[in-house]
């Protein structure tokens, strides 16, 4: 029977996670942060852009941690790669770990060493990981290829009994199926004869194949329509014997149509490939927690300290949405994957915990889905071609979900080889009682929006995708839509436009700086007026701070005295040198070296240092970081106020060494 688990909406979704974080924020701070909620919210959206994202995104947000600030966060919002980061911290969190035990040396080394999470390893492991991949690939695609298996194999078996049927004999007063086929494909072959010679004779005619097209569009129409009546034709001389003889094939064939509604293709996909590699690189040290059940998170653990709560941005795809409003071949909207509700505002929003589907969705099967670059339906992205073959391929690493708008009103039954034929023909919307999500970055790619329908008043948003040419494009994007679908306008200060500077000059090489502070206004809201929606229009109505990090790199102050005995540090110092891309190389490149991984590692690091105004890290002592508040965070992008910091702890070798080393800051 359908569940009847009632479908909410956004307003609701809300309503509920504001409760959640609030007692969040009073069993970690007390009551006092709990009461502040409305006025300092505070969310950190982390972009896509794979393993390069992922490794930023950790560095990143292990600064953020060493002064107590990640724990203040009430959402982490992340999308692709940044989901990669958002799994490992939620996962151990809700194990055993605290906050202090996050990024430590060991967690670190095991991650850098399996920067190619795809076949990670060395020397005949790397081998065997290899051939493991290739082999997972191609037994995945002859999996994938059941569905349309099944429509095949019953067609035939229903030949089959066709054939039975009236056993190729004539019928009385009709032509047999004999005959049928044979004077049929005569005038068939005749037409495209005579159509190809045409051809050959007049190139360059405009009409020419129009016209036969046409005619032998009409001839196929006429011998289906007449293969059709011989057959119905044929009934009337059936005997019981005749009958017996179909039974079997008859019975094979709903066997085989039946078989269709068990070939999911979630199961078959390369995504369950993939989601085990994620799992396995990321998740590691969540032990038992690796497959976390999604609706599990931020379940309160007397041993546990909760993380910020955890949105896994998605993409609903609408390549075939009858809405008028959706309708394009590169039409989508949002789909969220949270630990209370999951779904879209188009089709509304279900219980994690309690509804079909959703109840057994996993941490890693979230961020798989948040990554899955690759799909027949992929947003903004989507093209009909891709969309053929990508699914005949089987490169799919999207997820078909219960469709919230449906699900309630209709028998839970899948027959699953027309979905192989949505896929294929990108006949993917709201219509049917499961619907395709895929990569957030198909949407948006910074992960921002949902923190802005959240009313964040403090947004931190790290852009790690690859953009070579800082052309901004996911900020833009971002912007378009905030002000179009939310009315919100994110206005950077005179002082902090990006294109002017974290832009490289190319006389430079080097950026002015990694961040820029924008405000954020209201300019219209739709409410509801006695049951009837409007919109009321502001003047610069203020809503809170938008800080947009770019992995980006600034001109180093000295030559640190590195040599290859450093190890990781020399490399690192060196990485930018021989790899100019740095630190945009391509979203392609998923294979990270220790040395590559350790570059973009301390990226991440020094990008949150230099937006907190901390001139050197390195300097900093690791276990005596002092808090640093949220209000004060909140003030200092507000108003431009110093943040302050205790003096580096010193000694008599550091001093000396200070005095030969002009700067050992060696980041990129």
């Amino acid at each position: 029977m359908p569940d009847s688990t009632p479908v909410k909406s956004l307003s609701q979704v809300l309503l509920e996670e504001q409760a959640q974080l609030s007692e969040r924020r009073k069993r970690h701070f007390g009551q006092d942060f709990a009461d502040r909620l409305e006025f300092n919210s505070f969310g950190i959206a982390l972009s896509g852009g794979g393993i390069r994202s992922a490794v930023i995104n950790l560095g990143f947000l292990r600064t953020l941690n060493r002064f107590k600030l990640l724990k203040q966060a009430d959402y982490l919002s992340s999308v692709s790669g940044g989901g990669y980061t958002n799994a490992y911290i939620q996962a151990f969190l809700q194990g055993s770990g605290d906050y202090e035990d996050l990024f430590q040396e060991k967690h670190i080394d095991y991650l850098r060493q399996r920067g190619i999470y795809m076949f990670p390893g060395k020397g005949l492991t790397k081998i065997w990981n290899v051939l493991t991949l290739i082999i997972a690939f191609l037994v995945s695609l002859v999996m994938s290829l059941v569905s349309p298996g099944v429509v095949i194999g019953a067609g035939y078996l229903l030949y089959k009994v066709l054939e039975q049927l009236i056993e190729f004999r004539p019928v009385e007063g009709g032509l047999g199926l004999p005959q049928v086929y044979t004077y049929g494909a005569i005038i068939f072959g005749i037409v495209l004869g005579v159509h190809y010679l045409l051809n050959v004779l007049f190139l360059f005619r405009l009409s020419i194949s129009a016209w036969f097209n046409r005619l032998e569009t009409g001839l196929i129409f006429v011998g289906l329509a007449a293969l059709a009546w011989t057959i119905l034709r044929g009934f009337a001389g059936m005997s019981d014997l005749e009958w017996q003889q179909i039974f079997p094939y008859l019975g094979l064939a709903v066997c085989v149509l039946i078989l269709g509604f068990f070939t999911n293709p979630n199961a078959t996909s390369f995504h369950r490939f993939y989601r085990k590699q994620l799992a396995d690189a990321f998740l590691y040290f969540a032990g038992p927690d690796r497959n976390l059940p999604l609706r599990e998170l931020q379940q309160v653990r007397e041993e546990t300290e909760l993380a910020p709560y955890p949105l896994f941005n998605t993409t609903l795809n609408l390549l075939a949405s009858k809405d008028p409003n959706f309708q394009g071949s590169k039409a989508s909207d949002y789909f969220l994957l949270s630990p209370l509700y999951c779904g879209a505002k188009l089709t509304g929003y279900v219980p994690t915990a309690t509804t079909r589907g959703y109840r057994d969705m996993t941490v890693p099967a979230a961020t798989t889905i948040s990554a899955a670059a690759v799909n027949p339906g992929m947003g903004a992205y989507s093209n009909r071609i891709l969309s053929i073959l990508t699914t005949v391929l089987n490169l799919r690493l999207g997820f078909w979900v219960w469709n919230p708008k449906k699900m309630f009103r209709k028998l839970p039954l899948v027959w699953w080889p027309s979905y192989f034929f949505y896929e294929m023909f990108g006949q993917i919307g709201l219509e049917n009682l499961k619907v395709n999500i895929s990569d957030g970055g198909h949407i948006e790619n910074l992960g921002v929006m949902e923190l802005l329908r959240r009313e964040c008043k403090l947004i931190v948003a790290v852009d790690a995708e690859a953009d070579p040419d800082y052309g901004f494009g996911a900020l833009e994007n971002l912007t378009v839509r905030a002000r179009n679908e939310l009315g919100i306008d994110i206005r950077f200060r005179e002082d902090h436009i990006p294109e002017k500077v974290i832009r490289p000059h190319p006389s430079h090489g080097y950026s002015k700086q990694r961040f820029a502070i924008a405000d954020m206004y209201l300019l219209w809201e739709k409410i509801e007026v006695d049951g009837e929606e409007q919109v009321v229009y502001y003047e610069d109505k203020s809503v809170g701070t938008f800080v947009y990090v770019k992995s980006s790199v600034t001109a180093p102050k000295g030559k640190p005295l590195l040599t290859p005995a450093d190890g990781l540090r020399y490399g690192t110092y060196k990485y930018k040198l021989y790899h100019p891309a740095f630190p945009h190389e391509s979203t392609a490149d998923q294979f990270f070296d220790p040395i590559q991984w350790e570059s973009y590692y301390q990226l991440g690091q020094f990008l949150a240092a230099d937006m907190l105004a901390c001139e050197d890290l390195t300097k900093l002592d690791e276990n005596n970081t002092p808090m640093l508040g949220l209000d004060e965070l909140q003030e200092y992008f507000e108003t431009g106020r110093p943040l302050f910091y205790p003096q580096p702890l010193e000694t008599e070798a550091t001093s000396a060494a200070a005095a030969t080393v002009p700067d050992t800051n060696y980041e990129m």
